[in-house]
């Protein structure tokens, strides 16, 4: 027999408890698997019962890290048992409000606004004070023969609507400035100049129930689309609690860019549009530009095209006819360059101040 290779001669002195060390790691395995089963009665009856686990008190998905503070759940108030009276509650759903119906005879916003030269921006002024949206200055309008008006709609820190033009007249309601937005209940309880009734757009909805032969043109100001969902979801919400979702038919929504009236038509399917330019940064004041804008009102059935003054040119007026559109200016308070204006093709102006009775 031959001897063995040097090398594993080498490895045999070098490892001689190599047969030990393997019958003690057998032995631990024996002793392992032995304790691991159940060994009869005796084990049974004297093993100590799971702990169960205290629920984690808490609503944000586990899957995100927690605050610091929310890690104490001994802080956190217990979750209280639902009586029977809450149950109750809950199972009981609140009857749907009963949507009205449109009165027979009761002309649509396109219908008012085409037999209208004049609409009153920020519902007129009254006493000298421009946009005040308020009851009275409706009023005064009314009775000088306005019949569409333009409104300012604002959020409210409560996300309501409410009618204001901005936030930045300190001085008009107590407390209420652009560093101190109210909620609709706070706005409604002060009045503008300490005389003057402010409104909501739940109002104003009101309002137009008892005047069925006015329109109303929404100037809502947002263009960032999370900001007008939240606007005309908040709207929508007025109406429906009301049953008055058939008064948007005289509403004429102004928006300022297609994706705008993209946007809001995936709302709510409003009936009529106005496309704003004052907001809308790629109009150039060309005629190619104008009839662009024309085009895309005419192929999505917006019915009309609103223009601050500095941009009128005559050239405008046969465009927006080619194309089936109203064309309206603002805001003009001269009766001279309204009368010449409207002699020039626009159909009506935007006012503060003007009537019927100084265009005729």
């Amino acid at each position: 027999m031959r001897n063995p290779p040097k090398h594993l001669e080498k490895r045999r002195k070098r490892h001689p408890l190599t047969g030990f060390l393997l019958a003690v790691s057998l032995l631990e395995l024996v002793v392992i698997v032995y304790l691991l089963l159940p060994s009869g009665q005796d084990r049974t009856e004297t093993a100590a019962p799971p702990a169960e686990a205290e629920p984690l008190r808490w609503e944000q998905p586990m899957d995100q890290p927690p605050a610091a503070s929310q890690l104490n759940v001994s802080v956190l108030p217990a979750a209280k048992a639902p009586s029977e009276s809450d149950q109750d509650a809950e199972e009981a759903e609140e009857p749907a409000v009963q949507e009205k119906t449109k009165p027979a005879g009761e002309l649509s916003a396109a219908e008012i606004l085409s037999n209208s030269q004049l609409v009153a921006h920020g519902m007129g002024s009254i006493g000298g004070l421009t946009t005040p949206n308020c009851v009275e200055s409706f009023l005064a309008q009314y009775e000088a023969g306005i019949r569409v008006f333009e409104v300012d709609l604002r959020l409210t820190r409560d996300a309501k609507n409410v009618l204001r033009h901005d936030w930045w007249n300190t001085s008009w309601q107590s407390g209420i400035d652009w560093a101190r937005i109210p909620t609709r209940d706070k706005f409604l309880s002060e009045k503008i100049l300490d005389k003057y009734t402010p409104l909501s757009f739940r109002d104003l909805l009101q309002l137009m129930e008892v005047y069925p032969d006015i329109c109303v043109i929404t100037d809502t100001k947002f263009t960032e689309s999370d900001v007008f969902t939240i606007q005309f979801d908040s709207m929508l919400a007025d109406a429906r609690e009301l049953g008055l979702t058939y008064l948007f038919d005289r509403i004429a929504i102004q928006v300022y860019s297609g994706n705008m009236r993209t946007g809001l038509h995936n709302i709510y399917p409003f009936p009529h549009y106005i496309y704003t330019l004052y907001q809308d940064e790629d109009f150039t004041g060309t005629k190619d530009s104008f009839r662009e804008r024309a085009a895309y009102c005419a192929k999505h059935g917006i019915k009309g095209i609103a223009i601050d003054q500095h941009w009128w040119n005559p050239a405008f007026a046969s465009i927006a006819d080619e194309y089936g559109i109203q064309l309206y200016v603002h805001t003009v308070n001269d009766a001279a360059t309204a009368k010449k204006l409207l002699d020039a093709g626009c159909d009506a102006v935007y006012t503060d101040s003007l009537t019927p009775a100084q265009l005729s």
